[in-house]
């Protein structure tokens, strides 16, 4: 890659409008703020379209696993980060082994690099990155490496490259096979290499074994140094419904974090089932603004078919944690529907006891009831939420939400299925379910025991057309693959994985950012092994690459890529973790907020937010509201499309290329 070109910023003259061009001349209007209303005079910025032809493009992905040189990986849980700051997305890849062989990495770092005669190659610096160094002292290489099940990145300590959330998981119900391994901080010298930062609460915090499912960097009261939102699975599952107390820890700035869940609103407890006040048992965790007011929302993800929890943020800037949980009156908690009265066990209950009335079962019920009065509750018919995706995916300027789900058809229609939650609220934040049907996001059922697996999603503009993509891996069980729903012109999708060539099976990992940087986005997809998809990938858990052949041929679609650069302390956190980015073009308003990670076991995807241009390459108009005490927002204009650029919270732009 060539030096980033910094760009001379120019001052409009005065008889222009602020957009550079003239107001609309019948209305008086200027045409950026009839699209994104009053706001800072914009910035001219001088960069032409640099997209070549567009057009027409087809888009279709090609298996390339082993010329990204993945062909002998294995693991389940993916991240695209940047760790060397080349401007390419590298890939961590965890999952693959367990901690009883000590001398295997749990994790691997598999760097973006240059390959010999052309192109890009992944190149693994698992042992040279020291993301298996333990905190008794041993190295890498001598035996031992540390557990890390899954990890997010964020600039923890604001001195510009990213540092990881090292997340471990341990079975509070096998003391025995506990290595020691806690989460941790790793922090990185800029050219990824990683080294453990002072403890603290995030390592010493909950004092029991924390089964770790999920985290989310977050800055919560926008001071400019990262905080994280961590999510723990069940106290004892298979013998108790109680979940562990989830945990806000607030950043220090220096790698450091205190836990800032007392008194913040965000406590839960081991009773309270019924008035929903219990502890989760989480399998992701999501951190995003949900009502525009600047101050994020922190969202659990429920398994066992219990609420999920919403906590609406009310911290002022600087100021100590201040929350809310409003999950049930969102909309976000669960579905409407807990009739039981189809639950296969259910059913079976009724026929063995006689003590009340159902449909006859289609399951082969035996002499013994496995239905238990809890399960008629409706804390107990809800959804095992694995994943949330908050993007803003139609297209409003608001953050909806895409709930990745695990449904069995045995368990009936009061188990919450995959769905999209269309965010409806004005000064309230609430959720309306259009259903799965009217938006064409259904599912296949190809036998008639199916089981819905799923587990990870994302949301990505896939074919560059303006319009929210959602991705979905769907795993663990026959029949289950990638799934692809295209958005179309009306708002509704259409799957399209088998017809674009990005149908997976057991899909379980998901990793979407622009590897080679040609303006398109690639995906990373990770296979499970669980129940009959080890007959798929006889090999073990495969992690396979998939190109995005969009731009590669002479019609290509246009885009623009951000990436940003807060201040710091005192302004925005450095990587940008909650700015809102908008751009306009040809009288589109596309709106993305950048992700700290989300989800089950850690999803993290590009943190240079790609807005598709469709046909057009014309200048775009670029809005940025920074995560920082007083919400700035700075406006340019001028820029083409067909690039990448990075915006500082300074003001500068700079144009990034290869």
């Amino acid at each position: 890659m060539s030096r980033p070109l910094l760009l001379a910023v120019f001052a409009l003259v005065a008889c222009s409008s602020k957009d550079g061009t003239a107001p609309n001349p019948d209305t008086g209007v200027d045409p950026l703020e009839a699209l994104l209303g009053l706001g800072p005079a914009p910035t001219k910025v001088g960069l032409a379209p640099a997209c070549g032809a567009t057009g027409a493009a087809t888009l279709k992905y090609a298996r390339k696993t082993a010329e990204w040189g993945l062909d002998a990986v294995l693991g389940t849980r993916l991240q695209a980060v940047d760790l060397d700051r080349d401007g390419y997305p590298d890939l961590l890849v965890e999952g693959a082994n367990g901690r009883a062989d000590a001398t295997k990495p749990t994790a691997r770092v598999l760097m973006n690099r240059p390959k010999p005669g052309g192109g890009r190659q992944f190149v693994d610096e698992t042992v040279a990155s020291g993301v298996g160094a333990m905190r008794e002292g041993t190295k890498p290489g001598d035996g031992k490496l540390r557990s890390m099940q899954f990890s997010v990145a964020a600039d923890v300590d604001n001195d510009g490259d990213v540092d990881l959330f090292s997340g471990t998981y341990v079975d509070p119900t096998k003391p025995d096979l506990d290595s020691g391994d806690r989460n941790e901080i790793l922090l990185n010298d800029g050219k990824g290499k990683l080294a453990l930062a002072p403890k603290s609460a995030v390592q010493t915090v909950p004092t029991e074994l924390p089964p770790t499912s999920g985290a989310a960097f977050v800055d919560a009261d926008r001071d400019g140094v990262i905080d994280v939102w961590v999510g723990y699975w069940y106290k004892a599952y298979g013998s108790s419904y109680v979940g562990v107390q989830a945990r806000l820890f607030k950043g220090k700035g220096d790698g450091t974090f205190a836990d800032a869940t007392p008194g913040s609103g965000l406590e839960t407890q081991s009773s309270g089932y019924d008035q929903g006040k219990n502890h989760r048992p989480a399998y992701g965790v999501t951190a995003c603004d949900l009502d525009g007011d600047g101050a994020s929302e922190l969202l659990l993800s429920a398994y066992g078919r219990q609420w999920n929890l919403l906590y609406k943020n009310h911290t002022a800037s600087g100021a100590a944690p201040a929350f809310e949980e409003i999950g049930q009156a969102s909309g976000f908690a669960g579905d409407t529907n807990v009739d039981y009265s189809d639950n296969q066990f259910y059913q079976c209950h009724c026929k063995i006891t006689g003590s009340c009335t159902a449909g006859e079962p289609d399951l082969s019920c035996g002499t013994t009831s496995n239905w238990s009065s809890v399960d008629a509750k409706p804390w107990r018919n809800n959804g095992n939420t694995f994943s949330t995706v908050c993007a803003d995916i139609d297209g409003d300027g608001k953050n909806d939400l895409y709930s990745a789900e695990i449904k069995h058809w045995h368990i009936g229609e009061s188990s919450d299925a995959s769905e999209l939650l269309v965010n409806d609220g004005t000064d309230a934040i609430h959720f309306k379910r259009p259903g799965r049907k009217e938006l064409g996001l259904e599912w296949p059922h190809p036998t008639v025991d199916w089981n819905e697996g799923g587990i990870t999603a994302a949301a990505a503009d896939l074919d560059l057309d303006g319009r929210e993509d959602v991705i979905v891996g769907a795993s663990d069980y026959p029949g289950n693959w990638s799934l692809v729903f295209r958005q179309k012109d009306d708002g509704t999708f259409e799957e399209i994985g088998q017809k674009i060539g990005l149908h997976h099976d057991c899909a379980v990992g998901i990793a979407i950012a622009d590897f080679d940087r040609d303006g398109d986005l690639d995906a990373v997809v990770a296979s499970s092994v669980a129940r009959d998809c080890a007959k798929i990938w006889t090999k073990g858990n495969e992690v396979h690459f998939y190109e995005n052949a969009l731009n590669d041929g002479a019609q290509k679609h246009g885009f623009l890529q951000v990436a940003l650069e807060g201040k710091g302390a005192g302004g925005a956190n450095r990587l940008g973790v909650g700015a809102r980015v908008k751009v306009v073009s040809d009288g589109k308003v596309m709106t993305k907020e950048l992700s700290g990670g989300y989800g089950h076991f850690g999803l993290q995807h590009d943190t240079a937010l790609t807005f598709g241009l469709g046909a057009s390459c014309a200048p775009t108009a670029i809005e940025v509201r920074w995560p920082n005490g007083a919400l700035t927002a700075a406006r340019y204009t001028g820029v083409g499309g067909g690039r990448r650029v990075l915006i500082k919270e300074s003001g500068e732009v700079t144009e990034v290329g290869k």
